[in-house]
């Protein structure tokens, strides 16, 4: 878990002790959903950049 994703995890659970309203649950999902969604996009950046550094370049020669 990456820090900004730790540090908005127990800012929502700070939030729903603070008061267990309907609407507190509510957020504190919220906001572990958009979590998820940003670690998965993480990630997907992360296996981008690993793969675009294992690719040679592409050399476009011209036509003859």
């Amino acid at each position: 878990m990456h820090w900004w994703s730790q540090q908005a995890c127990d800012a929502a659970a700070e939030a729903q002790a603070a008061d267990p309203s309907p609407g507190n649950l509510m957020a504190a999902a919220q906001v572990q959903a958009l979590i998820s969604m940003a670690e998965a996009l993480h990630r997907i950046a992360a296996a981008l950049e690993e793969r675009d550094e294992n690719v040679p370049p592409l050399i476009i020669r011209p036509r003859s």
